[in-house]
């Protein structure tokens, strides 16, 4: 009689996204990918690809999905057949605060405290526990387990992980760094390390998940020292919505002149900022860069810019790279020295012309530097990682 394989289900859910993988437990092949795309939004689309039957959904939805709980159910209803063999389910959890700095299993009292750091990170963590309860209810004889984005940061230390306010908020409120992107991060520096046939222990790399929200980390020997983002994932350089860092006093100012409160200074910042406050017609960088007089194969924008467009265009995108090379020579003297920059993410995977910007500036002061684009995989490092709660 035939062993019954055993797999792990991961959940990776965005703000208007979510991507699932099913692995076999004991080789980490993956047996199911998916993902859904513009939830809450017109023209959401899902597609499920099943590996070994090459069985395969793809279904546009005009209308849209209108949850993440409704795309869940529509996954959920695909697989039904893989209910059984499901051993362990991983999440990633963007924010784990002070309390959760490795993999824990998710029972009620965990996820009442992690539902306090929603206001920490408001475009996810709602998101990432709504996802976690749905998964509780339909499939409750199962371990759920979280994996969080701001666990690989634990090493990071006090000097550069504190605020210069006063040290009794950080003792009672916890406020500090935390930083974000941590799996990805982790899973880009060890898949570097493999590639050069070196040790992590040994280099010094500075690795850049560019994507709707960007973030850089500098990895000292294998251990993260600094990163961009910080309380929350609003901190750091431009993004696609997100304002990346500003004086605290324009939110101040804001309020004054305009009248308005917190929750509406939030929203601009995090969701009317960043290269779409700039660029003002799209946060999407391939936009950005036709209309900054780039050429984007396989893709045509929808419209074309008029000279007002243009130059905002070419001003968000120098925003961006400035960013990023900012924090790149400031982490390469606080390590120093760099061997490495590594890209990730949606924009620093694909698109080569934006790294060319980069390493060039970057080259400008350290001639030597290379850099690598390499595919994330968080999928698979919260896969690994919740695999001995099988």
């Amino acid at each position: 009689m035939s062993k019954l394989k055993k797999y792990i289900l991961v959940v990776n859910s965005g703000s208007a996204t979510l991507k699932f993988k099913i692995f076999n437990q004991e080789n980490f092949e993956v047996a199911v990918t998916g993902i859904v795309e513009k939830i809450g939004l017109p023209g959401s689309f899902i597609a499920i690809e099943e590996k070994s039957s090459k069985r395969m959904m793809m279904k546009n939805y005009p209308g849209g999905i209108d949850s993440h709980q409704q795309a869940l159910e529509v996954i959920f209803s695909f697989l039904k057949h893989w209910k059984r063999k499901i051993k362990v389910i991983g999440h990633r959890i963007v924010h784990g605060g002070q309390n959760y700095t490795k993999p824990t299993i998710l029972t009620k009292s965990v996820l009442a405290k992690l539902k306090e750091y929603n206001q920490l990170a408001p475009l996810h963590n709602p998101i990432n526990l709504s996802c976690v309860n749905i998964c509780l209810k339909d499939l409750p004889s199962i371990k759920n387990v979280a994996v969080f984005d701001t666990a690989f940061y634990k090493t990071v230390p006090e000097h550069a992980f504190l605020y210069a306010i006063p040290y009794k908020y950080y003792k009672e409120l916890g406020i500090r760094r935390y930083g974000f992107h941590g799996i990805s991060h982790q899973y880009v520096a060890n898949k570097t390390a493999e590639k050069l046939n070196k040790p992590l222990k040994k280099l010094r790399l500075i690795t850049c998940h560019l994507g709707s929200g960007s973030s850089v980390t500098a990895i000292k020997f294998g251990k993260p020292i600094d990163t961009s983002m910080g309380f929350t994932p609003l901190e750091g350089v431009t993004m696609g919505t997100r304002s990346g860092d500003i004086d605290p006093s324009v939110a101040f100012y804001l309020m004054d002149k305009l009248d308005l409160d917190v929750r509406e200074v939030e929203k601009i910042l995090n969701q009317k900022s960043g290269l779409k406050g700039i660029f003002g017609y799209s946060n999407d960088m391939r936009d950005i860069m036709i209309a900054a007089g780039y050429k984007i194969k396989d893709y045509k924008a929808t419209k074309k810019f008029n000279l007002q467009e243009q130059k905002q265009g070419k001003l968000a995108l120098a925003m961006y790279i400035y960013d990023i090379v900012r924090y790149i020579g400031g982490y390469t003297t606080v390590m120093g020295g760099i061997d490495y920059i590594i890209f990730t993410g949606g924009i620093g995977e694909r698109n080569q012309t934006v790294r060319n910007l980069i390493t060039k500036q970057v080259r400008k002061a350290w001639p030597k530097v290379k850099s690598l684009a390499i595919p994330t995989n968080e999928e698979l490092m919260i896969a690994q990682q919740v695999n001995d709660f099988s």
